[in-house]
């Protein structure tokens, strides 16, 4: 999506200048207009606007006036308030009148349409057709042509008011739906995953019985042959005992990986659905100082390797640049395991053949990671961290959209599969954490690559 720029604002101003030169409204319709903007943005309440829109005219030049709504639960035209009685309700709403996209006579005056914002559509549709929200019914049977022309240009800017209104009351019922979803999450979800941590250690405590009866077994074959070799049971015994060892150690193998997948959802659990992210309408950062080799990617990488073998892709540790001593970065661990996580699973998805320069068909991914010195400032390192993948090579324009929500890049003349949500959320972390990303296209693939700020050495060397 792209900027408006200087110019063309300045181009609208000047077309907006000129208009109301030639729209040549009288004083007292000025001053109605700018009673109505200025009483308008004093409360999100749309009985608040229903109210003004109809006393605006009654003060400013003695008409009556009816305003008609279209409902957004079931796209119905109804009487919502009038300059006499107020905000109706029940049954007084049902008198309604029709609705049409250019002003009209009726039995008591004028009937104008409220149009909505065009601009405001996507995020709050139009109930009624052609973009009208409701109608404005004035009650001058005498009004003349200026008359009609400002108090259509009143319903429309009563109509901008109202779409205003009506997407603030919704992005409002939202807040509060996300707020309660939230609640029912950590209730329903976060603490009874919780549980899960129980059953794990009543396995394991299962599994130590089974290995102690294993032991039990081993020792009555070791230590009572002479007896066992009368009743002829030490071969059964000892089939027993292998065939025990076997299961145990599948047992404790699932044991393991379940275990491990437990550490990983509950990790993503928590760190996505945090209430603080909600209450805060940003991810909040729980930070911790954390070994992003041994605590992120490893435990990933043990996840990841047997898919990426699955699909015939190579893990090349061989570019691996470590640092010779560990790198400890201060990060909140759930966001930033879900930043590796995403970049492992793009190249899980993308990862593409190419020939090598012998000649070899090669399909791998690589990390890789360097200290870029005072990248962010004086004795502010960065640490750049790369996942490269074999695959056509993205083009400059891009490499430079790919982190843009919802973009996916074209492969062979198709639109890649996905949502394209993946590297947006790596670059929202990323930048909250203070980082920065970005691609890099190279002859045999692509490197997806974010930096984050390392400690102040300054400030450590204070401390």
């Amino acid at each position: 999506m792209g900027y408006i720029t200087l110019d063309e604002v300045m181009r609208r101003v000047e077309q907006k200048k000129q208009d109301y030169q030639r729209y040549g409204f009288k004083k007292l319709q000025e001053e109605a207009f700018a009673t109505f903007f200025d009483l308008a943005q004093e409360s999100t309440d749309l009985n608040h606007l229903y109210l003004i829109s109809v006393t605006v005219p009654k003060v400013f030049f003695g008409f009556e006036s009816s305003l008609y709504v279209v409902q957004h639960q079931n796209g119905r035209l109804e009487k919502v308030c009038t300059s006499e009685k107020g905000i109706l309700e029940g049954s007084e709403r049902n008198e309604i009148i029709d609705i049409r996209d250019s002003m009209y006579r009726t039995d008591r005056g004028w009937a104008f349409p409220i149009r909505g914002n065009q601009a405001l559509s996507k995020w709050f549709p139009f109930s009624g057709k052609d973009g009208i929200l409701g109608m404005l019914e004035v009650e001058c049977a005498e009004c003349g042509e200026s008359d009609t022309f400002f108090l259509q240009k009143f319903a429309n800017r009563i109509g901008y008011n109202l779409h205003q209104k009506l997407l603030i009351q919704q992005n409002l019922q939202h807040l509060k739906f996300i707020n309660q979803l939230v609640a029912d999450i950590e209730h329903n979800v976060i603490s009874p995953n919780m549980y899960y941590r129980l059953y794990l250690r009543r396995m394991k405590k299962l599994i130590n019985s089974y290995r102690g009866l294993q032991k039990d077994i081993r020792d009555l074959i070791i230590f009572s042959q002479e007896q066992l070799q009368k009743l002829a049971l030490t071969k059964q015994l000892c089939e027993i005992y292998h065939e025990l060892s076997t299961l145990n150690d599948k047992l404790e193998e699932e044991n393991r990986a379940l275990e491990k997948h437990y550490n990983h959802t509950s990790l993503f659990l928590e760190s996505l659905l945090r209430r603080d992210h909600f209450v805060q309408g940003t991810y909040v950062l729980r930070k911790q100082p954390c070994n992003f080799k041994s605590e992120i990617i490893d435990p990933l990488l043990e996840r990841y390797e047997p898919l990426f073998a699955k699909k015939g892709i190579t893990v090349n540790r061989t570019l691996d640049n470590i640092p010779d001593k560990e790198v400890v970065l201060l990060v909140d661990k759930g966001l930033i395991s879900q930043v590796f996580d995403n970049l492992f699973s793009n190249a899980l998805k993308y990862a593409g053949d190419i020939e090598d320069a012998a000649g070899n068909k090669v399909k791998l991914v690589s990390y890789d990671w360097q200290v870029l010195k005072d990248y962010f400032g004086e004795n502010i390192h960065g640490l750049k961290i790369s996942v490269f993948t074999t695959g056509e090579p993205l083009s400059e324009e891009e490499a430079r959209k790919v982190f843009e929500e919802g973009y996916r890049a074209e492969r062979h003349g198709e639109v890649a599969s996905g949502t394209g949500h993946g590297l947006s959320f790596v670059k929202n972390v990323v930048e909250i954490h203070g980082g920065v990303v970005g691609c890099e296209p190279e002859k045999y693939g692509n490197s997806f690559y974010f930096i984050l700020p390392m400690k102040d050495e300054r400030a450590e060397k204070q401390g």
